[in-house]
């Protein structure tokens, strides 16, 4: 074995060309598995890096006859919940997300959560300096991350004892924790909150839990135990439990669940490109061992066997195929960073690494490519005829109709496997296209946003925030550059919203078990429509007289109106909702449908509300910026107008734009990666029909100068070389085209206006890779047309 590895070693320097085009195609397509595996690895198959990760499970309301579920609880069924002890270790409600932090000479966003001292004994955390919550410290005390006390408190020791605040809450900081703890999402300060809820009724589902089951406790014990209970509440509460019981789910599942499809998708898509990248080098070895010939045939009668013959040829395939994978480990390490700086935000990312597994995988994928791209060339070997072979001197020793056809079948394959990717990344551009220019219902660009925060105590507090709000929008509008200013607690394609049950005066009424209709809530200042580009189609905006101490008023989009005002004018009409209020709200205008959630997401009803009669949600909003010029160029007025008419507010910058392309991240890293596997297949494909074409003019040069000879004109040769290539690329194409049109329930789930099917795109990719094969068939055929008659009579 030790002399085959000297012998594979030797033979690999000795053919320069021939290692460093194979080790360059096979480190492309190992390489980009890797990266992808990477990934993949890191945010589904690894455990999160928790203590007893394993154990950790979420919760979650299941309505069996709907069919659906969703990742949170009501106050009242959350108690229930909690007094499973018996399977629980820990147990805790958490609440919160990014919020302004008022710092001594400073405010800053970052993520804070509201949790009780469970909350940390679920994920196995200590701290490093003082210590965790106590019984008795709700909205009193604080934790902060390592990071956040290194950058604002003078490092962790220095943190101990210091004040901030939060809302209207002064918190002491208590303990200080590493910076690993980054669930539900990246956060730097928990503050200790009550166990039980705020709200007990069973119908708002505002409450999220986390839970570390008891040693011994299954998923499925612990799941029989949700069911036992859910069984119970149905018993006990008819009206608002009826069709409703409840699930766990294992952390890592919950994380990662919404990205799976996706990663999966990915890896198979790069998996085709490893499978033509190791056609392209079996055809290179079919074509060098047509080349050894003679060198076989002498080997075998000095003696060796077929098995020692196909060892050798087992050893030098391992040898290139190692070769190759340590090329792709190291193109994956230099390319990981980039594709995470593409990628979206995924879960767990910072656990993404190319990891010992990681290099297992490649070794794995190394080995198994070089059984797969030296299948052929060794069963070709085992087929020659050594007497054969000895009298041709090395010429064509293992050419023949068999070998030009298992070539030919190659190039049939990766053309085929090419298609695949071309068609998939086709539909995704088309569909990401669509994505891009969908109609909107408001129009993103030259818009600035600021999140902004300001602390508020007591109803008077959020009342006065309220109103200070609408002080700072008339600043803002004062600076040169700023056609328009508003606020808004919900802005599409933003983190903040709710959505709940209304109710309409005369059809409605908020009564246990009547099914009513739901919308989502939305909170604006006055100009916020105008200033959005969102069109009032009937009644008035709202207006400084919508205050407080006014009569409620709100404003529904179309959608609504098609909803419970089919035939009729709802201006006038009365609406009441869960939001935070029980008063009745007089509809006083209708406005056009947006795409809340992202340009994918569907219009839907939505209810507007003015943010001076809702203060509870008006002290930290969105506030929206139109300007004349590149919206960037006026954040630095803007915050300093910010600061100068509040000092404790805290605010940060984005723009409407990059919110509304964020909300689009997915299928754009999708459709990018896609892209560009699809892309290195059709170069891949196309190398290995010029590879291929390219040695059989070679084999064929006497037989076109004989027919030449015979009275064939040079074009005659060209059309004949042409017409079987594209012979291979038709039968690619029809071959690609079917396993696409398999694959349809995969890709059709990931596309937004745009059939799997979608014939445009079906027909532009057959034509471009039969214009890319027969240009890729052209030099080598236009070669042949050279062929001398002469040569060749004397060669016959």
């Amino acid at each position: 074995m030790w002399q085959d590895v000297r012998q594979a070693a030797r033979v690999m320097r000795k053919n320069p060309g021939f290692t460093a085009v194979a080790v360059m195609t096979l480190g492309l397509g190992i390489g980009a598995n890797t990266a992808i595996f990477s990934v993949v690895n890191g945010v589904l198959l690894e455990p999160p890096r928790y203590a007893d990760a394993n154990r950790i499970v979420t919760f979650e309301t299941r309505f069996p006859e709907q069919g659906r579920a969703m990742p949170r609880v009501t106050g009242g069924d959350l108690v229930d919940l909690r007094g499973a002890n018996r399977i629980f270790e820990a147990f805790s409600v958490f609440r919160g997300g990014e919020m302004g932090v008022q710092l001594r000479e400073k405010a800053e966003f970052t993520g804070v959560y509201l949790v009780n001292s469970g909350f940390f004994r679920v994920f196995g955390v200590m701290p490093v300096y003082g210590r965790l919550f106590q019984d008795g410290e709700a909205h009193r005390a604080a934790v902060v991350s390592a990071s956040f006390a290194n950058r604002n408190l003078g490092g962790g020791a220095a943190a101990l004892g210091k004040r901030i605040h939060v809302e209207s809450w002064d918190l002491e900081v208590v303990g200080v924790v590493a910076g690993g703890l980054q669930y539900p999402q990246p956060t730097e300060v928990w503050i200790c909150d009550t166990f039980t809820p705020e709200s007990l009724n069973r119908t708002a589902y505002n409450y999220r839990a986390v839970a570390k089951l008891k040693e011994g406790v299954t998923l499925a014990l612990a799941q029989v135990r949700m069911e036992t209970i859910g069984a119970r509440l149905r018993a006990a509460f008819p009206a608002s439990n009826r069709d409703k019981t409840f699930g766990v789910m294992p952390l890592r599942e919950q994380l990662v669940g919404p990205v799976r499809t996706m990663l999966y998708f990915l890896l198979g898509a790069v998996s085709l490109v490893l499978l033509i990248a190791c056609a392209n080098v079996a055809n290179l070895l079919l074509a060098r061992a047509a080349a050894r010939g003679r060198e076989f045939a002498v080997r075998a009668a000095l003696g060796a066997g077929r098995r020692r013959i196909a060892r050798q040829l087992f050893v030098e395939n391992l040898l290139l195929g190692l070769t190759g994978g340590a090329a792709g480990a190291a193109l994956a390490w230099l390319s990981l960073d980039g594709l995470l700086r593409l990628a979206p935000n995924l879960p767990r990312m910072s656990e993404v690494e190319v990891s010992p597994a990681v290099l297992l995988f490649t070794l794995v994928v190394s080995v198994g490519a070089s059984l797969l791209f030296g299948l052929a060339p060794a069963v070709q070997a085992g087929r020659m005829d050594i007497q054969e072979a000895l009298k041709q001197g090395g010429g064509r020793g293992l050419v023949g109709g068999r070998g030009n056809g298992v070539r030919k079948a190659l190039v049939v394959a990766e053309v085929a496997l090419a298609v695949v990717l071309a068609i998939g990344a086709g539909l995704l551009m088309r569909s990401f296209f669509q994505l891009r220019t969908a109609e909107l219902g408001y129009r993103p660009e030259g818009m600035l946003v600021m999140y902004a925060h300001a602390p508020a105590k007591g109803l008077e507090g959020y009342i006065a925030a309220a109103k200070r709000f609408e002080e700072l929008l008339s600043r803002l509008e004062t600076i040169p550059g700023v056609k328009a200013a508003a606020a808004a607690m919900g802005l599409p394609a933003g983190r903040y919203g709710s959505n709940g049950a209304y109710a309409v005066e005369g059809k409605h009424r908020f009564e246990a078990g009547q099914k009513l209709p739901e919308a989502g809530f939305r909170l604006a200042s006055p100009k916020y429509f105008s200033a959005m580009g969102i069109p009032l189609l009937r009644g008035r905006e709202f207006g400084e007289r919508d205050q407080w101490d006014t009569p409620f008023v709100a404003i529904v989009s179309e959608s609504l109106v098609k909803q419970v005002f089919p035939d009729e004018d709802p201006i006038g009409r009365r609406i009441q909702c869960g939001l935070d209020s029980p008063k009745w709200m007089t509809v006083v205008g209708v406005v056009g449908d947006v795409r809340q959630e992202s340009p994918a997401s569907r219009p839907g009803p939505e209810l507007y509300m003015p943010l001076a009669q809702h203060p509870y949600h008006a002290n930290e909003v969105q506030v929206v910026v139109r300007t004349s010029g590149p919206p960037g160029a006026l954040i630095g007025a803007v915050r300093s107008r910010a600061r100068e008419w509040n000092p404790e507010v805290a605010v940060k910058f984005t723009t409407l734009e990059e919110m509304v392309a964020g909300s689009v991240a997915t299928p754009r890293f999708r459709t990018l990666l896609v892209g560009a596997f699809a892309g290195l297949a059709l170069l891949l494909a196309m190398a290995g029909v010029y590879g291929v074409v390219s040695y059989l003019v070679t084999q064929r040069k006497a037989e076109f100068g004989l027919r030449m000879a015979l009275g064939a004109e040079p074009w005659d040769v060209l059309r004949l070389v042409l017409g079987e290539t594209m012979g291979l690329a038709v039968a690619g194409v029809a071959v690609g085209v079917a396993l696409s049109f398999a694959f349809h329930g995969v890709v059709k789930t990931m596309l937004f206006g745009v059939a799997a099917a979608d014939a445009m795109t079906y027909a532009a990719v057959v034509g471009c890779v039969c214009g890319i094969t027969m240009a890729a068939a052209w030099i080598p055929a236009r070669r042949a047309m050279g062929a001398s008659p002469v040569e060749a009579l004397r060669e016959e």
